[in-house]
């Protein structure tokens, strides 16, 4: 290569493990998405067709299989936007492979009237997008045993 460079926007994440280990790291976005009006978020990236990520990790680059990435938890102040909030809010209480219960709101805006948080647990995606106080949450649907609407 020539030195040329694309530009990404760097976005510091808390990644679970599916063996319980959890390390912040920075992952590397877009800065436009194919899918929605501005640039890539984290979910977006989850639910692409990678199988491994680049993840930074005190300097050095890890890649992490995403498959076995059971959960990813990002600052609201930087990956919260409005259209992640649109539909019908609904609290609920999820239960991960881990045993530790997670209470967030997560949103349903699909078409068709499909509003209940069954509609979206039965969308076909890797992750799935809660919001909590302080953060996004996304869950990979393979570590997700029970949620309680």
């Amino acid at each position: 290569m020539d030195g040329q460079k694309i530009s990404k926007e760097i976005r510091t994440v808390r990644l679970t493990l599916a063996d319980g280990r959890m390390f912040d790291g920075e992952l590397f976005l877009n800065h436009y998405e194919i899918r929605h009006a501005g640039p890539q978020r984290v979910g977006d990236l989850l639910n692409g067709d990678v199988a491994f990520l680049p993840v930074r990790v005190a300097g050095e680059t890890l890649l992490v299989n995403v498959e076995q990435i059971m959960s990813a938890r990002v600052a609201t102040e930087v990956e919260l936007d409005e259209l992640m909030t649109l539909g019908e809010r609904s609290t609920v209480e999820v239960v991960t492979h881990s045993g530790e219960p997670v209470v967030a709101d997560l949103y349903v805006n699909l078409p068709s009237g499909s509003c209940r948080v069954t509609d979206y647990l039965n969308q076909p995606q890797r992750f799935f997008t809660f919001v909590a106080l302080k953060e996004v949450l996304y869950l990979n649907r393979r570590f997700v045993l029970a949620v309680r609407d």
